[in-house]
């Protein structure tokens, strides 16, 4: 009995790991952009001043005639998908408004307005069209960078999409979304029964294949990676991958080739001792890495304590252990953002398993890191007294707008 009564809160909160698909909304406004700080859109030419984001997708889901389904397909099927960001009254400077202001008049939902490019068959189609247009895309930025969504559990397509075109959207643009697209369940119990891990351990090569595609035939300056929740188990396992395909290739030459920048892991649903194995790949291959974490995600909670495999990378360790302190020492690139350190002194804790795109603080540390790639210091946070653990002051809403101005001017 007692067995039945955890799985069923452990259901519950699980099940609020992911919204449903069918009512995605826009995030809520980064600090950044609010209240006179900067302003991500002002240079964005009128061409791009639209409600409507292209979003290049790569995606082994099964093709269901009008819909992409939840079983595995060996291939990649790649194309292009359209995310209007509001309702079809919403007009630019409606969004411009609501995506740079701290409190909306109303919510504006994101929908899928159509596909392109790609007969969505069980097989995929040919990647020389794609891969043009994606190259067309980051050539019309300033970056010539694209990041890559790989979402979490409890997932259909268009939350996929939804999420790739937020974080171009929020980059001011600046980056082009592509969405890695692997087949979920819309519901919990697949992930709990082992076949959504199952399909995403089974995916992480092809996660792999995509981001060797993008660095093999386009001149894309810069690939950086975003994960969320259970898409970290996916992410860490390709970079492994990555990595792995090339014994006894300098890591430096490695760097070049796959031109890999900021690697995320926002809310890690993957067992922090999984993650450490996975790190040197990881090291090696990235810029930077950054983990978000927090005490307090009852997600990640429950996800350990009915699917084993111990504390998860998203979870704040009590105390570091022998481990932990020899992952932070010997891996400097990696970089700890504990949303809940300092929480006391700040008077509020930064708790839940949707923080990182939810909260304007730490949306706002994700964007200056994929813009600007600077340091945790130089983006505002503070050094906690472990090595390479960063926080939020108490005073980071108040001087975040400055701190972006100026590294909007001087980036490094």
């Amino acid at each position: 009995m007692m067995r039945m009564i955890l799985f069923l809160f452990g259901f519950v909160a699980l099940v609020a790991c992911t919204p449903h698909p069918k009512e995605q909304w826009l995030m809520p406004t980064p600090r950044i952009y609010q209240d006179g700080g900067i302003n991500p859109f002002e240079k964005l030419p009128k061409t791009k001043r639209s409600t409507v984001m292209p979003v290049h997708y790569a995606t082994n889901r099964n093709w269901q005639g009008s819909y992409f389904g939840s079983k595995i397909m060996p291939d990649l099927t790649y194309g292009i998908t359209h995310v209007a960001l509001g309702t079809p009254d919403t007009h630019w400077p409606a969004l411009e408004k609501a995506s740079t202001e701290a409190e909306r008049t109303q919510p504006l939902p994101l929908r899928l307005v159509d596909f392109e490019g790609g007969s969505h068959t069980q097989a995929a189609p040919s990647l020389t069209p794609w891969l043009a247009s994606l190259q067309n895309d980051t050539r019309s930025t300033s970056t010539r960078d694209v990041v890559i969504y790989v979402h979490g559990a409890k997932v259909e397509f268009f939350h996929s999409c939804a999420f790739a075109a937020e974080l171009g959207h929020f980059t001011g643009r600046e980056l082009t979304p592509v969405a890695f697209d692997w087949p979920t369940h819309p519901e919990i119990f697949s992930y709990l029964a082992r076949i959504d891990l199952s399909h995403g351990i089974h995916s992480a090569e092809k996660l792999a294949e995509l981001v060797r595609n993008i660095a093999t035939h386009t001149d894309t300056r810069r690939i950086h990676l975003v994960s969320w929740s259970a898409g970290a188990r996916v992410l860490s396992r390709a970079m492994v991958s990555l990595a792995g395909a090339n014994p006894g290739v300098d890591g430096e030459v490695l760097r070049k080739r796959y031109r890999i920048g900021t690697t995320v892991f926002a809310a890690s649903d993957v067992p922090e001792k999984d993650f450490i194995a996975r790190l040197p790949a990881i090291h090696t291959l990235s810029e930077r890495i950054i983990v978000y974490l927090s005490d307090n995600d009852g997600a990640l909670k429950w996800s350990a304590r009915l699917m084993g495999g111990g504390r998860r990378l998203g979870l704040e360790p009590k105390a570091l252990d022998e481990h932990e302190s020899l992952m932070l020492s010997t891996h400097p690139k990696l970089q700890i953002v504990d949303c809940s350190w300092g929480k006391t002194l700040r008077g509020f804790d930064i708790t839940g398993h949707r923080y990182w795109y939810q909260h304007p603080w730490v949306s706002s540390d994700l964007f200056l890191a994929l813009n600007t790639g600077a340091t945790p210091q130089k983006r505002g946070l503070h050094a906690a007294p472990a090595p390479q653990i960063f926080y939020f002051a108490p005073d980071y809403g108040e001087k975040i707008g400055k701190v972006a101005k100026k590294l909007s001017r001087d980036p490094k």
